[in-house]
């Protein structure tokens, strides 16, 4: 066979093999969900399962029809090496010479034998050859780990990352594919056996990975900060462990036995799987190319103006994540001098919060907007900031608007007409280094078995900082990270600007995992506890108003000092204890109140009237929007909160539920039987 002839059946073969990933691709399409009677599912499934395997024999006949017309187009002989069986011949043991004729016959068979043993046997390939078939391998392994996994992960992602699908493109391309040719030189090394044998394992192990991202995730929980318990998913985390387990014990086996059968099958797997996460990727790069074209350009929240305030008029809101008061009340326990700072102001400790998780209670405290459980879920979130005149009266009263937070997602489109340090994203010049060891981590966590996920434990706000990580301070994408913010305040400082009124809304970590502050808000080499950053991030907060007084801007300011949410269990059976928010205010004040202690107050009051409250101080008009905290009179008053439940992957619904009396008195929390479903994405 000649070279051009090895050629074109190779081209047909790499063809027809398109054909039948393209084929397989469609057994993968979007969920769509509807009821269907089980009596009609039934017989539709039997007729689907007799498509797919008419289907299959038709491609099958095809590919080998075709194959043999071209193999006579080019004078190819299909029974060139093949050992055909001798006709019968029957032998006399009476007649003469019958011995000499079965010796003759059995030395026959006996070489015909051997002829057939040599053919089977691998022969040894050259370093081209070697290259070639670790170099497919190679990409097959790479490419499902390091570039499929962090652009789908990307590319999918609808909420929390400041970056995109195609900000990261060029740079996993490139780091995949060279270190695929690293790979595939280590492994074109080995010859023979050891070849064979390295050449299977590392197919196997992109199978792995393939089959763990394809069936085994379902249950993986977003990465929201929170570390992934193991003892919560012991099924799946066994059963993942033992198809690990089973794959490559099988793909060792097989390249003991039989070498070429696996290095032929493996490379064919591997070529098949390519093909179809190439197109699953392009697929997803479509997607974004289409929505980047309905949509504005990308806008973020950048630093712009984070320490300056108005000489005259200031209203400033913290919002430190997470921060329930039972941690305050530990953390006054721990060291009671920790509030000596907030002067002036009232701790309401009887205070609900609005909505969980943060990507819905964020909103809510930009809007002042929760839901009533009239609206479908996407109608309400569609028209969240549009039906909302909070922003607009903050800004028709005279303020420069500032706001500083990552947990706004597409919603930061909406804050850029009010916002002064909202606008279009610049291009970043990423730091290469950290940005492909966070997105390997991604990658990792994504792809290996459950057992060994929590090593690749990551947030989002890992990606963040990798790509924040550079340029300006001014011009970077404001993303929540307390250790930052604390360096800022203390090399630049707070300071005045030019502005005749200053609105300033800050989101801070607060004592949200991952735990990386000490009790005086610096940054910790060794992971800290949930204690100790709880007391931290509001040693940060104190250092802002000791900063402010030293300006004198402190008694004539409001600040609010408030968390999105409290402490909450994410699970498929919703809260299951309570949980609430720190709430402290202070109102502008003569310098003597100002200077006065913190003082404590038990009325039922909490998000629900916070946006009155902000509206108050900017002078708008606060009636509309229900009582201040500082009109909130004691005794009973019903309060409502929206919890969401989960799957763990995605989330499922809003639950109301009704507070009637302590917030932190599980006995006075109950469901009201409202509830918002949450469609798929």
């Amino acid at each position: 066979m000649t070279a051009h002839s090895r050629l074109a059946l190779g081209l047909h073969d790499a063809a027809w093999l398109i054909v039948a990933a393209t084929a397989a691709a469609t057994a993968f399409p979007a969920p769509a969900l509807a009821y269907v009677d089980p009596s009609v599912m039934t017989y539709t499934i039997q007729a689907l399962a007799g498509v797919a395997v008419a289907l299959s024999a038709v491609l099958g006949v095809a590919f080998r029809r075709s194959r043999r017309a071209l193999m006579r187009l080019l004078r190819i002989d299909e029974d060139a090496r093949k050992q055909a069986e001798p006709d019968l011949v029957a032998i006399d043991p009476d007649a003469a010479g019958a011995s000499a004729a079965f010796a003759a016959e059995d030395e026959a068979a006996r070489e015909a034998k051997r002829t057939l043993l040599a053919q089977a046997a691998p022969k040894p390939l050259a370093w081209r050859g070697r290259f070639a078939r670790a170099l497919l391998a190679s990409l097959f392994l790479v490419g499902t780990l390091f570039i499929v996994a962090p652009l789908e992960v990307v590319g999918q992602s609808t909420f929390g990352l400041l970056f995109g699908f195609y900000d990261i493109l060029a740079l996993v391309l490139a780091a995949g594919v060279a270190s695929a040719v690293v790979l595939a030189l280590l492994l074109s090394a080995l010859r023979g056996r050891a070849f064979d044998t390295a050449l299977v394992l590392v197919a196997a192990l992109g199978i792995s990975c393939y089959a763990q991202a394809l069936f085994m995730n379902s249950a993986l929980p977003v990465a929201d900060g929170d570390y992934l318990h193991l003892d919560r998913f012991v099924p799946i985390t066994v059963t993942s462990a033992l198809v690990w387990v089973a794959l490559i014990a099988a793909a060792t086996m097989l390249a003991r036995k039989r070498a070429k059968a696996a290095r032929i099958g493996s490379l064919v797997a591997c070529a098949a799987l390519l093909v179809v996460q190439t197109a699953s990727v392009v697929s997803v790069a479509t997607s974004q190319r289409v929505l980047d074209s309905v949509q504005h350009e990308p806008v973020v929240a950048t630093h712009e103006g984070l320490y300056t305030l108005s000489p005259d008029e200031n209203v400033v809101v913290f919002v430190l994540d997470t921060y329930d008061q039972r941690y305050l009340d530990q953390a006054l326990a721990d060291d009671p001098r920790l509030l000596d700072e907030f002067t002036g102001f009232t701790c309401f400790t009887n205070s609900t919060g609005s909505m969980i998780p943060t990507r819905y209670a964020v909103p809510f405290l930009m809007t002042g907007r929760m839901p009533d459980g009239t609206e479908p879920f996407r109608d309400f979130t569609r028209t969240w900031f549009q039906k909302s005149t909070l922003l607009p009266d903050i800004r028709n009263a005279g303020y420069t608007v500032g706001i500083y937070t990552d947990s706004l997602g597409t919603d930061i489109m909406n804050a850029e007409p009010f916002a002064m340090n909202v606008h279009e994203a610049e291009p970043r010049s990423l730091d290469i280094v950290k940005m492909l060891t966070a997105l390997d981590r991604v990658a990792l966590y994504r792809d290996m078995p459950w057992v060994l996920k929590p090593l690749f434990w990551f947030t989002t706000d890992d990606l963040n900082k990798a790509f924040t990580a550079s340029g300006e301070l001014e011009k970077r994408p404001y993303m929540v990270d307390d250790g930052r913010f604390g360096q800022g305040l203390s090399e630049q400082r707070v300071s005045l600007n030019d502005e005749a009124k200053s609105f300033r809304f800050i989101h801070m970590l607060g004592p949200h995992k991952p735990y990386s502050l000490d009790e005086e808000g610096r940054p910790s080499p060794t992971p800290t506890t949930r204690e100790q950053q709880a007391r931290g991030s509001l040693a940060l907060v104190a250092d802002y108003l000791r900063q402010m007084k030293e300006l004198g801007l402190y008694d004539d300011a409001t600040i609010v000092v408030t968390a999105d949410h409290g402490n909450w269990q994410l699970a498929p059976e919703g809260i299951i204890e309570p949980t609430s928010v720190i709430m402290l205010v202070k109102p502008p004040e003569s310098a003597a109140e100002a200077a006065e202690p913190v003082r404590f107050s038990d009325v039922p009051t909490g998000h629900l009237d916070y946006a009155a409250t902000i509206a108050d101080a900017v002078g708008a008009d606060a009636s509309k929007y229900g009582p201040t905290v500082f009109q909130v009179p004691p005794g009973p008053r019903q309060r409502f909160y929206w919890a969401t439940t989960t799957d763990w992957h995605e989330d499922v619904d809003w639950t109301q539920w009704a507070i009637d009396g302590e917030v932190l008195d599980w006995e006075d929390w109950s469901r009201t039987g409202t509830v918002v479903e949450i469609p798929h994405r």
